[in-house]
This record gives structure tokens, C-alpha cells and sequence, in this order.
């Protein structure tokens, strides 16, 4: 009798939180080959780790609901499973061991199958691709550069100091106890700071040699932290002329000789005078996004541009030992190649610059099938500036935040692209005020607000390198409650002179209080909460209690299960004291320390 193999969900909710396990069902009698609990709001992953032999029959399973389906394999799932639509199931055409990934979209489930050996151990489920866009991310983000940062006559280097790649590796140490990634600028060879690359296999640039970049990521590694790459594949300058480029040699991944037939045929190089002799030589597919004038435009319909691209983001990942992904202009081809990238190169983590609406970029992230987060410049644009004239009515805003998408959200108070530019209106304050004393406290209240919020807060480094003795107190405020890019918000008030809200985080609620809201410590309803952060301000800003904030924190949840009884003496055991140093979540039972993990680290 040919064995039918059911893959069968159990959902237990619990505070909103929900927990899947999942086994097969092999006719009419349930095994379990492997089994995951997770906790998810809104799209999730899940996971089975099962053997299969050819010819069985496989479908997905809902016994609370006595539901079997089978839903379209994703385009990247490995060969061996044939979507029977007339049968409503798989049929199985190989032998192995096999995890089983799901993306539940009520009207459009996503299966996302990953091969493996392991069968029964669970291993494959570590090393599996889950997606670039971390559920419940705890994760703090950090942009290590500004304006031109590796230029000493460029401005703010006097004050700030450089960032090139040994300058940043000196502080590696410091940064990983606080951050939980560092995004680089771009390291390939090119004008400037990179945003012009040239040959995207040569990784010396006016930010340092290779060598000192691969000692960077190799001391931010040691300390803890996670390492950005700013992606620029959209553009590229020349060589000599618009149309001939640098060769890409990208090892094992292979060797691209890129020429005008790369090139979109409607970029500027068909038509403008200054071409010269490339003029209307590009023949690649049009241009499917936004066109840069600054550079020849890259075809991304392309299928050899494809797999230039592929080669190098897994040269990336897997050679330079990048960790996670920012694209730059990313509205500057279609985001289905996000897509594609990241699942070519799998980056923990990945997100693009899109100056665009809020609409807009939520459509760029369907398009990219959720799988890559996006700057939240409405948020940047509604809220931080209203900051800095000092209305708090905007809330959170209407950017991803406000519209309650913060697991997609980058939020940023500043970037290099307005910084200390006396042209752009865009900074903090305005043209280059952003880091003067009379700004100092509307500052400090954005970055509050910044690190208490959910989505992934990304600070700025000029904010880090004056006002670090703050900020350190606001991260650590923040990984003590728990507050993740998917938290909920609970908007107290907001009005022109004061913001308040409650956040609730994985491990407890924070209280983040601005402007006239602030308590100073003189209501009785906060008696249970601990003050974290704060900042009383009554001379420079001359704003007195307005210019104030506080974060507030009650640590509310169990210690984490790894932690839970680790201890003999029973008198001790759930009734740890978490506590925040160096950025770091301790538990404390008794005389000894554990870390988040339940590691011993101290007796």
C-alpha cells in the first residue's frame, strides 16, 4: 500500500502568541520525525523535518479544522515534489530527508521544501533559510559612517572623526556590546564613498584595503555583532567610457566580463551627446524600475546581469562574511530581484533605501514576496522632523510604524545623504544643525523615541559618537523589556507639547514619556516600573520640562526557558533577576549569572 504522507499542524494560543507543532500523518496514524515550536504575529514560518521515499504522496494538514491541502511549491524549493493541483497533493519522487517551510497566507500558503541528511535530528532546521526579514527582531542596527566619513576635509571629520574600516575595528569591541549589526558603506571600488562602484570584486576602497575590511568584519564578528553590506547593483561607473566596464571575478562563483549589452537600452547612454562613441550602444531589456542619471543603469531583466548579481551577493555572504544586506536605490529595478538575490545568497537580514510613500514601498515589498524590509522614510519625514520642531502630535507617524507594518521597518533618524549638507533641508533641524547644542535635546528625545519603538531602530553614528553615555542607557532599556520590530503600541497621548505610549515587549511593558509628559518620577502608577533612560534639560534648550524624557521598564515575563531551572536549589529555581550590562540581558539565581541562553558565566 502506497504510504501518504500528511503534514499536521497543532496551534496552541496563548496571549496573542501562537505555538505549532507539526508531524506527519501516514495513513491515518501520527509520527513525529521532528518537531518545532515557534511563536509568530502575522505571516510566520514552520517547520518539518521528515524522511520521504519516492513515490509517496505528501499534503499539508489543518486536524483542528480536519482540513488536507497542497498549495503552489515556491519557485525556490528543491526539485522532487510535483504539485498535484487535481489531486489537491504532492507526489514524491525522491528519497531523503526533507524540511518543510511554510509561509501561511490564509488565501496563498507558500511551501518552501529544503533537502537534508539529518533525518531526525533536527540539524537541517538550523542551517534552513527562513527569509531576510526576522520575526519578533530583537536586533538594534547601527549606520557606521556619514557624509564622505573617509575624507579628513570632509565635514564633521574633525569633530565625529573618520570611519574608515580601522578606525571602526578599534571600536569593535565597544560597538558589539550594544549593537546587534553594523552596516558598512559600500566596500566595493568605486568614486567616492562607494556609491559609484566600478568592479564589485575589488574590495579596496577610499574606505580602507581589503585586508583591513576582512580584519573589521572579522573583530565585529569576535565582538558579538553582525556585519551590513551596502549593496549598490543598480548603477556602476565605467571604466574609461559609458559603455565598457571592469571585469567581476567572483572566484568559484564565477568570472563576468560586463558590456553595453547590460546596460538598459533606455538608459541616458542611447541618447545623451556626451556618450561619445556609446552612444545607442546599450541593448539590454528597458530599465524595470527608476532610472539613475548619475551612472549606466544596470538591466536587471537580464539573465546574465542576473547572474552577475547572484555570484556576487554569494561572494558576499559566503567570502567577504557579510551577514545581512542594504540595497541602495532600491526602487531602481523591479523588487522581485530582491527576491531573488537574497534567496541566492540567504542574508540574515535585508533591506533597501526606496525614496518613496509609504504605499509605494509596502507594494515593493509585496513584490519582493515579504521578503525584504525597506527605510521608513515616511516615518523619518512625519515624525523625527516634527521632533525637531518640537510638535509631538504626529504619533508614530504614517509611515510602516504608524500603519502598524514595523516588522518590514528600518526607522532612522538621519543618513548620510543629508548629513552636515548645507543643500539639503533634510537633516535633523536642517542644513548641518542637527549636532549643535540648541538641538542637543530635541536629539536626544528622536533617539528615545527611535529605541523604544518596534521595526529595527538603526542609530546613526555621529548621535552615537556625541551622545553615547544616553544612547547606551536607551538600548539597554530596550533589551531589557523586550521590545522587538513587532511589538504593540499603545499611543497614551500625543500632542503638541508631550508624547507618551506603552510598548509591550517580549519580556515586559516600557513607558516611553516626552516633552510635557514626562513624570519626573512624581506618579504613583509607576511605582512597579524602573526608570531606565532619562534626561532632565531646563539650560540650553531652553524648554525646561518639555525638554525631558524618560523610559520606563516593568520586566514582566519568566525567565527565558534556557534559564529556567538551571539551579539545585529549588528554593531559587523561577525566581531569577534579569538585569541589563553592557548591553547585555543577565539572569541572576542565587550566587550565580547566566546568560540569555542559560550559560554559567559566573558562580
Amino acid at each position: 500500500m502506497k504510504k501518504i504522507f500528511v503534514l499536521c499542524l497543532s496551534v496552541i494560543v496563548s496571549a496573542g502568541l501562537w505555538a505549532a507543532n507539526y508531524g506527519i500523518l501516514v495513513n491515518g496514524q501520527t509520527y513525529y520525525a521532528g518537531e518545532h515550536t515557534g511563536q509568530f504575529e502575522g505571516f510566520e514560518q514552520y517547520l518539518v523535518h521528515v524522511p520521504v521515499t519516492s513515490g509517496d504522496y505528501l499534503q499539508l494538514c489543518d486536524p483542528w479544522n480536519d482540513a488536507k491541502w497542497a498549495v503552489k511549491l515556491n519557485s525556490y524549493s528543491v526539485s522532487g515534489f510535483t504539485y498535484d493541483k487535481d489531486n489537491n497533493r504532492y507526489t514524491v519522487s525522491v528519497t531523503g530527508c526533507y524540511d518543510f517551510y511554510i509561509k501561511l497566507k490564509w488565501e496563498a500558503d507558500e511551501l518552501y521544501i529544503g533537502g537534508g541528511s539529518n533525518c531526525g535530528t533536527g540539524e537541517d532546521y538550523a542551517t534552513m533559510y527562513k527569509g531576510s526579514v526576522p520575526p519578533r527582531c530583537e536586533a538594534v542596527l547601527m549606520q557606521a559612517f556619514y557624509n564622505e566619513s573617509y575624507d579628513p576635509a570632509s565635514p564633521g571629520v574633525d569633530t565625529y572623526g573618520d570611519t574608515k574600516w580601522n578606525t571602526l575595528a578599534s571600536q569593535a569591541t565597544e560597538l558589539g556590546k550594544y549593537f546587534d549589526y553594523i552596516w558598512l558603506p559600500p566596500s566595493a571600488m568605486g568614486d567616492g564613498a562607494g556609491y559609484h562602484p566600478k568592479q564589485y570584486s575589488n574590495q579596496n576602497s577610499n574606505w580602507g584595503t581589503r585586508e583591513q575590511l576582512d580584519a573589521l568584519i572579522s573583530a565585529l564578528h569576535n565582538a558579538g555583532a553582525k556585519v551590513v553590506a551596502d549593496v549598490v547593483i543598480n548603477h556602476c561607473a565605467n571604466k574609461s567610457t559609458w559603455c565598457d566596464f571592469y571585469e567581476m571575478d567572483f572566484g568559484t562563483y564565477g568570472k563576468f566580463y560586463p558590456d553595453a549589452s547590460y546596460i538598459c537600452k533606455n538608459d541616458e547612454v542611447n541618447f545623451d551627446d556626451n556618450a561619445g562613441t556609446c552612444k545607442g550602444k546599450a541593448t539590454g531589456p528597458d530599465d524595470d524600475g527608476d532610472n539613475w542619471s548619475g551612472a549606466r543603469d544596470w538591466s536587471h531583466s537580464n539573465v546574465a546581469v542576473q547572474n552577475m548579481f547572484k555570484a556576487y551577493v554569494k561572494w558576499l555572504r559566503n567570502v567577504m562574511h557579510y551577514d545581512g544586506f542594504r540595497y541602495d536605490k532600491g526602487d531602481g529595478f523591479n523588487n522581485w530581484h530582491h527576491n531573488n538575490y537574497n534567496w541566492n545568497a540567504q542574508p540574515e537580514i535585508a533591506f533597501m533605501e526606496s525614496y518613496n510613500s509609504t504605499s509605494t514601498i509596502w507594494s515593493e515589498i509585496e513584490a519582493a514576496e515579504y521578503n525584504l524590509m525597506a527605510l521608513d522614510f515616511d516615518t523619518k519625514w512625519s515624525v523625527f522632523n516634527s521632533f525637531a520642531g518640537w510638535n509631538y502630535s504626529q504619533g508614530r507617524g504614517s509611515g510602516l510604524l504608524g500603519q502598524g507594518k514595523s516588522k518590514y521597518a528600518v526607522e532612522f533618524i538621519d543618513s548620510h545623504d543629508w548629513f552636515l549638507r548645507p543643500d539639503n533641508e533634510n537633516e535633523f533641524g536642517g542644513r548641518g544643525n542637527s549636532m549643535t547644542d540648541a538641538l542637543k535635546c530635541r536629539l536626544l528625545q528622536a533617539n528615545a523615541f527611535l529605541l523604544s519603538m518596534p521595526g529595527v531602530p538603526c542609530v546613526f553614528y555621529p548621535h552615537w559618537h556625541k551622545y553615547k553615555e544616553f544612547i547606551k542607557l536607551m538600548i539597554e532599556a530596550r533589551k531589557f523589556a523586550g521590545v522587538h520590530s513587532e511589538s504593540s503600541v499603545t499611543d497614551e497621548y500625543a500632542e503638541e507639547g508631550g508624547y507618551q505610549a506603552t510598548i509591550h515587549g517580549k519580556y515586559g511593558y516600557l513607558i516611553l514619556m516626552l516633552g510635557n509628559k514626562t513624570s519626573h518620577g512624581d506618579v504613583d502608577w509607576l511605582k512597579d516600573y524602573k526608570l531606565m533612560a532619562s534626561y532632565y534639560e531646563t539650560n540650553d534648550c531652553g524648554m525646561g520640562k518639555n525638554a525631558s524624557y524618560e523610559i520606563w521598564v516593568n520586566r514582566t515575563a519568566p525567565i527565558p526557558t534556557g534559564v529556567e531551572q538551571p539551579t539545585s536549589d529549588s528554593s531559587l529555581r523561577g525566581r531569577g533577576e534579569k538585569f541589563v550590562q553592557d548591553g547585555q540581558l543577565y539572569i541572576r539565581l542565587g550566587d550565580q549569572v547566566f546568560d540569555a541562553t542559560g550559560k554559567l558565566i559566573q558562580k
